[in-house]
């Protein structure tokens, strides 16, 4: 076997085993609600500071971009 076969066969385990990981813990949120609850309210303040933030950074562009006079 080549070794970029065998670089390319390592690879396709781990995100094997990073997807079996995932779905474990996919599986322990249906059987915890509240385990679930927490997760979706953690993801909803992170949703919420990534929107601000990537707003933020879009007007700081738009006040520093140079006027063209042109509406494009």
């Amino acid at each position: 076997m080549a070794p970029d076969e065998d670089a390319m066969r390592a690879a396709a385990r781990e995100l094997i085993a990073a997807g079996r990981s995932f779905l474990d813990a996919a599986e322990a949120l249906l059987d915890d609600p509240a385990a679930t609850e927490r997760v979706v309210a953690m993801m909803s303040v992170v949703s919420k500071q990534v929107q601000r933030v990537v707003s933020d950074t879009a007007n700081d562009i738009a006040k520093r971009a140079p006027r063209t006079g042109r509406n494009t």
